[in-house]
């Protein structure tokens, strides 16, 4: 034991996080966690605060879907249990989303004593999170401990899912062995022969006769493989849509994005081109219900190949083991070798919006105005509703981001200081309507307080209007709030109403312009939706 090298945990969960690229965390302390932030602070892990966890966890979960993992830190039960839901979130779209959990003391454990915040007993966290992360460990085992830390790092990558990990207070200084090997991450594993078979089977429906369009899906995204996304494009020629958890995944503003496929939620030419494709090839598509437009799509799966994180189905054949990060960069090399090689430079599309003079808004020309802003520089954060419906097509340069399966109201304001602080070179623009904005829009403040100004877009229906048109009545009615005040009791930013497109194209003219938080409030009349939205609800009344 004594030639051993030993570390703390602190000290070794930075040193894991830094190799992952993570350089700062999100979360609230509490008297349970208070010498675990401090000591994380001490050695250069920040944990950054917000006004409630669950924005810390919405942020640190946005974090992770630019950084490939994110960190938030709370303490025992009160805080533990508040981020569940976005713990839920990060699982249902493959985040991983690290959950640090400050808790009682081994010592003060014994004789199972009511202390504070303590719920039924000392595990009853811990069970919890047992149903919504991958992986698991309570650290309390010296010569076990970095053991544990890399057993759920090394299963939250893997998987890209999330993860939980509880400290102990009286745990935080013990000496622990240390392993100074690197993180070993087992991605799915590959099947050589069946990976050669598959990309022979795909790169042939690919050169025969027909009119093949690809969809970009999350697990994609979560991979890291845009720019093979972008290369398999490029090289065959073929038409690239993606779904609405993976929007922006490559340019949408170049010649070959089709945009958003949303079943019925997508523009008619969206949907005849993917649903007319032969063959139609998936890169790691998440077949849920609101991704596909409550099951409006109609697709032919004997004329897709599908790729997912594990196998690959062409038709109604199967080959597993040729998971995803593998497929992709086979077949482009396989059709290298066919001659097919990426363009050049190319020419992107531009949008462009002139205000109609004394015109009120609606959804869809506040989503035409906002998508004349957008650039390179520019990341869109949309929360669920008319939000994300409405925007299915406002072309983005970079991944947008947004609960957009899960569907939990109050992502998208915390999302921008996570997502502002993973990527500095962008900056956040974010659409959230009213609702939504009562639940979270005070963490604009916390972004602000962290260096981050995002430009908040509340599209304010007077209610929770994706529920209207389904079925109506008090329950979707909430106070009013007058959004664009808020920069004055923040001290800090500007605030614009708008109720004209004239207003608007103003207000983005000057946010766009300024590093300043901007927080514009959009007003449409109550009962006005998206076409998008209208068209999933018609398809969702049906369920209710």
């Amino acid at each position: 034991m004594t030639n051993q090298p030993m570390t703390t945990i602190p000290e070794f969960l930075i040193r894991r996080f830094h190799e992952l690229g993570v350089h700062e965390g999100f979360g609230i302390v509490g008297d349970f966690a208070l010498k675990l932030f401090d000591r994380l602070s001490h050695h250069g892990f920040p944990i950054l605060v917000t006004t409630d966890e669950q924005g810390s966890a919405f942020a640190a979960e946005a974090y992770g879907r630019v950084r490939g993992l994110g960190v938030c830190a709370v303490t025992y039960s009160v805080g533990g249990f508040k981020v569940v839901n976005a713990t839920a979130g990060a699982w249902a779209e493959n985040v991983p989303l690290l959950i640090l959990g400050g808790s009682p003391g081994l010592a003060e454990r014994k004789g199972d004593p009511l202390i504070h915040h303590k719920v039924k007993n000392f595990d009853t966290q811990l069970e919890v999170f047992k149903d919504i992360t991958i992986a698991q460990a309570v650290l309390s085992n010296p010569l076990t401990i970095t053991q544990e830390i890399d057993r759920v790092l090394g299963q939250m990558i893997a998987h890209q899912r999330p993860g939980y990990i509880e400290i102990p207070r009286d745990m935080v200084d013990v000496p622990v062995l240390d392993r100074l090997e690197s993180l070993s991450i087992d991605l799915p594993k590959v099947h050589e022969k069946r990976l050669e078979l598959a990309v022979t089977e795909a790169l042939s429906l690919l050169e025969a006769v027909g009119d093949a369009v690809s969809i970009a899906g999350v697990m994609a995204v979560r991979r890291k493989l845009g720019p093979e996304l972008l290369a398999f494009t490029e090289s065959f020629k073929v038409p690239m849509a993606t779904t609405s958890l993976s929007k922006g995944a490559i340019p949408e503003t170049h010649p070959l994005a089709l945009g958003v496929y949303m079943g019925a939620v997508s523009a008619k030419s969206v949907i005849d081109q993917v649903e007319s494709a032969k063959p139609l090839i998936s890169f790691g598509v998440l077949f849920g219900d609101l991704v596909m437009g409550g099951f409006t799509d109609h697709l032919d799966r004997g004329q897709v190949i599908e790729c997912t994180d594990t196998h690959v189905n062409i038709g109604f054949h199967t080959y597993h083991d040729v998971p995803l990060w593998a497929f992709l960069p086979a077949l482009i090399q396989a059709g290298k070798k066919k001659g097919y090689k990426e363009s050049g430079h190319v020419a992107h599309r531009k949008a462009h919006f002139v205000a109609k003079a004394g015109q009120g808004l609606v959804v869809e020309r506040i989503m035409e105005c906002v998508a004349g802003f957008m650039d390179h520089k520019t990341r869109l954060i949309v929360d669920p509703g008319d939000c994300l419906f409405g925007s299915v097509d406002l072309p983005v340069h970079n991944l947008t981001l947004a609960s957009a399966y899960y569907a939990t109201m109050g992502y998208a304001v915390p999302a921008a200081l996570g997502a502002g602080i993973a990527d500095p070179s962008t900056r956040p623009i974010v659409l959230v309507g009213d609702g939504a904005f009562l639940m979270s829009g005070l963490e604009a403040l916390s972004a602000v307080h962290h260096g981050v100004h995002p430009i908040v877009i509340v599209v304010d229906n007077k209610g929770y209007g994706t529920q209207r048109p389904m079925i109506d009545g008090p329950f979707n009615d909430i106070p009013s709030l007058r959004a664009e005040e808020l920069p004055k009791a923040f001290g800090s930013g500007v605030g614009f109403l708008c109720e004209t497109e004239e207003s608007l194209y103003e207000a983005l003219s000057q946010a766009t312009s300024t590093d300043e938080l901007f927080i514009i409030r959009a007003c449409v009349p109550r009962g006005t939706y998206s076409p998008g939205l209208m068209r999933l609800t018609d398809a969702l009344k049906t369920r209710v």
